[in-house]
């Protein structure tokens, strides 16, 4: 009983220590400032609405002044109080995301020449973005279809995945240029109205599907030679503890080993740089924002041990994964 008790605080303490990206904190502050509702001021919160939206907010916008991380716990609590805000609000923090972005993560998602590549790149940036969930995403020539999932922890709340869902709305819009419907998906795979998302009985939401009108977009990225980088990347993000081999990419791509090999010859990259760059990603994202010990996160990224990591590390970055995490 009490190692278990033991478990459970230090999980805790480590699903506290984790952080999201400023610029998501302040999407969502921006919005609860543009759309004030009957407790945006310290003080007695409206029935059914999450006790103190504004001292949440006060202590946000403090760290953030400070130039420190939102715990992702804060920012959930601020994503509940924008939600009884309604509709209008969430979907303003999803497109204040991308308006005039300074971070280099968001621009890269702004400067993608097509929808694929939208997709292709969301994925690293994600990682960066939000540790606590990941998606999976579906590009058909019509839709997006978005699946909200764990990783690294809790099961994402219906907040949390109304937000996922409306800042792919939003990035689909800026990419392509088309305008874009929403529908909520729940997990049963029943489609529902966005508006579902604001209704009772709460629904229990798997993710969303974005769709448009018109000509069917691409689906394959306009580079052929940076398809199947991009494609063992994915792979491997989704799985990077694995003891990935040469063979085993292959089976899950469809393709021979040795033409997996010349293909990824010819884009002048190999299968272990590849393998190695993305657990390296997987790694620093995990470092920078949660207090996993490194030995912990050596092990969800697919290193030996520590030593191994730290090795690799330096290698890429010129820095140890100590120094790197005290970096502010």
């Amino acid at each position: 009983m009490g190692g278990s008790a033991a478990g459970g605080r230090a999980r805790a303490g480590r699903e506290m220590a984790r952080t999201v990206h400023p610029a998501l904190a302040g999407s969502v502050l921006w919005a609860l400032r543009r759309h004030p509702g009957p407790s945006a001021s310290p003080g007695p919160s409206a029935p059914g609405e999450p006790s103190g939206p504004g001292r949440a907010a006060a202590a946000a916008e403090r760290l953030l002044a400070a130039g420190r991380p939102v715990p992702e716990r804060l920012h959930r609590e601020l994503l509940a109080a924008l939600h009884h805000r309604g509709p209008a609000a969430v979907d303003a923090a999803a497109r204040h995301l991308f308006d005039r972005p300074s971070d280099p993560l968001l621009r890269e998602l702004l400067t993608a020449p097509g929808l694929p590549e939208l997709v292709a790149r969301a994925r690293p940036a994600e990682s960066w973005l939000y540790i606590g969930h990941r998606t999976r995403t579906t590009l058909t020539g019509g839709s997006l279809t978005i699946r909200h999932l764990p990783d690294l922890g809790t099961v994402p709340d219906l907040v949390e995945t109304l937000y996922v869902c409306l800042v792919y709305r939003a990035g689909v819009e800026l990419v392509t240029g088309r305008t874009c419907a929403l529908v909520l998906l729940d997990e049963d795979g029943a489609v529902l109205p966005l508006e579902a998302g604001w209704r009772r009985p709460v629904p229990r939401l798997a993710g969303g599907r974005v769709e448009w009108a018109g000509p069917p977009l691409p689906v394959e990225p306009a580079e052929p030679a940076g398809r199947l980088p991009a494609a063992v990347r994915r792979e491997v993000a989704l799985d990077p503890a694995r003891a990935w081999r040469l063979a085993d990419m292959a089976a899950e791509l469809g393709l021979a080993p040795r033409s997996l090999q010349r293909a990824l010859g010819r884009a002048g990259r190999t299968f272990q740089g590849e393998l190695t760059a993305v657990r390296l990603d997987v790694a620093a994202r995990l470092i920078r924002r949660t207090g996993l010990p490194l030995a912990e996160i050596a092990a969800a990224a697919g290193f030996t041990d520590h030593p191994h990591l730290s090795r690799r590390f330096r290698a890429r970055f010129g820095r140890t994964p100590q120094e790197f995490r005290a970096e502010p």
